[in-house]
């Protein structure tokens, strides 16, 4: 009796403990993803305030929990310390699954830090992102945000009825720099940032999250202010100064009549100067990484583009927060915002396209669909099915014999009248030699021929350092336990848990487990549960490749520097992998506009040609690539890209699967959809409508806007190509397919 009533006043004692704790400590969610749109399956970054009523500052945890796919816990957290009376800020993120739903509940756990180990709990929270006013953004839906009250002109790649764009983009605004994650994994669904009136003030952690973001393929758009100079441009003084150092413009007035070229079609009638920030003449010498983007007909250089890393900065000298200009419509968005964000497709207003309806010049037409499911081809290539095949079916074999020795073998045995004294001797046994077995086999080793299995894909940029791989892979843990995986190389690399769109449809492991990660610093390791099975995860990496397989990759041949004389390219390159690259696609940008800017054209005169195989020690001649209207970028995509999707088919050929990647690398720049027709047709023309889910990290859209060559190619039954490692051992076989992508940025000379 006194021990029962000594347990009940230990609960009461932790119960009031617990209270007391609440009442001291409160958290509240400010918002999910950036602006508070999130998309299911990206790296969700969740901004979080904690409030103390204590009278000292606390050094606690705060920890994200967010289940994975085999239904382990996975505890996203950070060391904060919180101000005494007072409140603190911070931001935590984690790889959220695909089939999230605004109404999906998270905790979100405050505890004690002791020694620097969390211990105890000091407050706790369960919040959706509907309950924080969160919108999802769909898988199929571009996300751009901009910091500042206006929209600049972006509106037109917002939603339409009927949608006639390829992809529709969510156009968050009204943001300031306070709303900026402080790791660059946090912007990992972006496919733009950009800058409008609101004041550049950044915290150190948000300057190099961005920085960051921009050098591992971000785009950073900023539109400079007639008035002022908050950006700083040319003093060591500038925000974000390695993003914009290099950057120095001056500042003129000119005639908006001028402007119009660049920003539009509307007519303007009335003489207006504007202020505006130029960076020299088309005819300047430019450096190797900043590139003229948008110029005047007389030259003058209206915005530049910076490359940093494998990603780009853009700086426009116009103010496009300016009222004048949005009265007159301007800018316009497929005119001017598809030549800074390397886009080809039309965006007509809900206006021109009511219009078209009562004209008769809208497409009844319904096209033919080809879907980009950027998930399901990873999982598929990399699925290891048959991995655990010799364990789960020794498993089964040994579960049928549990049932026949324990059920019908032994009543049968047990039946007669003298044995049946015996039967929980029987049982027992029978029991404990199964319970034995099944011990041996479950802390057994697995083999598996090839135990990791990838998608890699290799961008590198002439001139540039490193290589980027972005990629997917399976990995086999053959014990029982938990396993640390590691990705070499920089701490700055990531390494995250990866779901297979249909692993919602997969049972949860009964022994669910708790893994946890620091934040602190962004995650190149994991401690993984391993059950005798494969873990898949995803990876970006930025590096030196130093595989021997890979060598050197693709290299310029011995004094055949590329470039463009006379509408044909010259120069050389060498396959200096040790293996045959496949499917291979040459792509040249040239730096000449394309002069018609409408339905749905490239920006600049392209060129595509394929060689289908460029064995190791090999080189493509540039000077045999002919530059004609057969070979033109437009008709290329026409006759390789029109993928028809029809029901029934479970997986990927070979050959699709490949064409898919090409067309998530290629996706700014395919064929639109085509929505008009002749007045009286009956039938509108043929039209065909990609359409891509997720897979957004492949797109090359911002090397369209610059003059540049572009070879792209696969390697098959290759090793991944950066050294991967579980506890501490590297993983010394893998094998899957390599995506090689090389860019060699060319010199705008008109």
């Amino acid at each position: 009796m006194r021990m029962q009533l000594f347990l009940r006043s230990i609960v009461l004692l932790l119960a009031v403990a617990n209270v007391c704790h609440a009442d001291v400590y409160s958290i509240n969610v400010n918002s999910v993803g950036i602006g508070n749109n999130w998309r299911p399956g990206d790296v969700t970054p969740l901004h979080v305030t904690v409030t103390s009523k204590a009278s000292e500052p606390t050094q606690a945890w705060l920890q994200w929990e967010v289940p994975d796919a085999d239904g382990d816990l996975v505890l996203w957290g950070r060391a904060i310390t919180i101000a005494p009376m007072g409140s603190t800020q911070t931001w935590l993120y984690a790889p959220t699954q695909g089939w999230n739903t605004g109404g999906t509940v998270w905790t979100l756990r405050l505890r004690d830090l002791v020694d620097n180990i969390p211990s105890g709990e000091l407050g706790l929270t369960r919040f959706s992102p509907q309950s924080v006013g969160a919108l999802a953004v769909s898988n199929r839906s571009g996300l751009i945000t901009i910091f500042g009250t206006r929209r600049l002109g972006l509106s037109g790649y917002l939603p339409t009825t009927p949608e006639v764009k390829h992809e529709n983009t969510r156009i968050v605004s009204g943001l300031q720099a306070s709303g900026l994650p402080d790791s660059w994994p946090s912007y990992q669904s972006l496919e733009a940032l950009v800058w409008a009136d609101a004041t550049p003030e950044f915290t150190f952690g948000q300057e190099q999250a961005i920085e960051d973001w921009v050098h591992r393929g971000g785009h950073f758009i900023i539109s400079l202010p007639s008035i002022g100079g908050p950006w700083a441009l040319g003093s060591q003084n500038a925000p974000l100064l390695h993003l914009t150092e290099g950057v120095q413009p001056t500042v003129t007035q000119l005639p908006l009549q001028t402007l119009v070229s660049i920003l539009g079609t509307t007519t303007i009638e009335q003489e207006m100067n504007v202020t505006v920030r130029v960076f020299g003449n088309i005819q300047d010498t430019w450096y190797p990484d900043v590139s003229p983007i948008l110029w005047l007909e007389d030259g003058t250089v209206i915005a530049v583009q910076k490359t940093y890393g494998f990603g780009a900065v853009t700086v426009i000298g116009i103010d496009l927060t300016n009222g004048q200009l949005a009265s007159l419509g301007l800018p316009e968005t497929a005119f001017f915002w598809n030549r800074i964000l390397g886009k080809r497709t039309e965006t007509p207003s809900a206006f021109t396209l009511q219009a078209l309806q009562k004209e008769d010049r809208l497409s009844p037409s319904i096209p033919t669909v080809a879907v980009l499911p950027a998930g399901k081809m990873i999982a598929q290539a990399i699925a290891m099915s048959t991995t655990a095949g010799g364990k789960l079916g020794t498993a089964f074999l040994l579960i049928i014999a549990y049932w026949l020795i324990g059920g019908p073998l032994g009543v049968y045995v047990l039946h007669k009248p003298k044995t049946r004294q015996w039967s929980w001797v029987f049982f027992v046994a029978t029991a404990c030699v199964f319970t034995v077995v099944t011990w041996v086999l479950a802390t057994s080793t697995s083999r598996v021929s090839i135990p990791l299995q990838h998608v890699s894909v290799i961008d590198h940029v002439y001139g540039g350092n490193g290589q980027r791989v972005t990629g997917w892979f399976s990995l086999f843990l053959p014990q029982f336990g938990n396993s640390e995986i590691d990705v070499e190389g920089s701490t700055n690399n990531l390494l995250l848990p990866w779901s297979p769109p249909d692993a919602s449809m997969t049972p949860d492991f009964i022994d669910k487990r708790e893994v946890s990660v620091n934040l602190d610093q962004v995650p190149h390791s994991f401690d993984q549960p391993s059950r005798a099975t494969s873990a898949n995860f995803s990876y970006n990496w930025i590096g030196g490749i130093e595989h021997p397989y890979y060598d050197s990759l693709i290299r310029i041949a011995s004094e055949q520097i590329p470039k463009a004389n006379q509408q044909q390219l010259q120069g050389a390159i060498v396959n200096n992998a040790s293996s045959t690259i496949r499917d291979v696609t040459v792509i040249w940008v040239t730096d000449e506009r394309e002069t018609e800017q409408s339905n749905g054209s490239v920006l600049r005169n392209m060129y595509a040609w394929r060689v289908p195989t460029w064995p190791s020690g090999e080189t493509i001649d540039f000077s045999s690539l002919r530059a004609n209207a057969t070979s033109t970028f437009a008709n290329a995509v026409k006759s390789r890209y029109r993928i028809e999707d029809r029901f029934g088919t479970s997986n990927l050929s070979s050959k699709n699967w490949r064409s898919k990647m090409e067309m998530l690398s290629l996706y700014s720049h395919l064929t639109p959809p085509v929505y008009r027709k002749k007045a009286g047709a009956k039938q509108g023309p043929a039209s065909h409508h990609a359409i891509r889910e997720g897979g957004r990290v492949l797109d090359m859209s911002m090397w369209f806007s610059r003059p540049c060559i572009i070879v792209m190619g696969f390697m098959q039954n290759a090793p991944i190509p950066v050294e991967i490692s579980r506890d501490g051992v590297d993983i010394i076989e893998s094998q899957g397919t390599t995506m090689v992508r090389w860019v060699y940025p060319l010199e705008q000379s008109k």
